[in-house]
């Protein structure tokens, strides 16, 4: 993991306001904070946004069953009162929660691509 996600880590120590305002932290020093990243993993889009609410990751579904207002289906979720991952890989293409990365893995996948060395 970079050093710049290292100070982002997810440890049981940290309150997830705390860790929100991490991860908040970073994406405003990489010029990614309040805009939207498309994402691609395993062959399925995501969609990734940081703002001063929250930090999450939707999976971008095809299909019309997706609530009006939202992107897709959360799979990672931070907000100041609760921390939410859903790492388990997929076993069925219906199960729209599940994307196989955790919440380090989202964030190191998205340092990898936009930060610059």
């Amino acid at each position: 993991m970079s050093k710049a996600m290292a100070s982002v880590s997810v440890t049981i120590e940290i309150s997830p306001a705390e860790l929100l305002g991490r991860i908040q932290g970073r994406f405003r020093e990489l010029g990614l904070f309040g805009s939207p990243l498309t994402l691609t993993h395993n062959g399925e889009k995501y969609l990734a946004i940081c703002d001063d609410r929250i930090f999450a990751v939707y999976r971008r579904l095809d299909q019309g069953h997706v609530p009006p207002g939202h992107p897709g289906w959360p799979v990672c979720l931070v907000t100041a009162e609760a921390v939410v991952d859903e790492t388990s890989p997929p076993h069925l293409p219906e199960d729209e929660f599940a994307s196989g990365l955790s919440l380090k893995e989202w964030l190191e996948l998205i340092e990898s691509l936009y930060a610059t060395p």
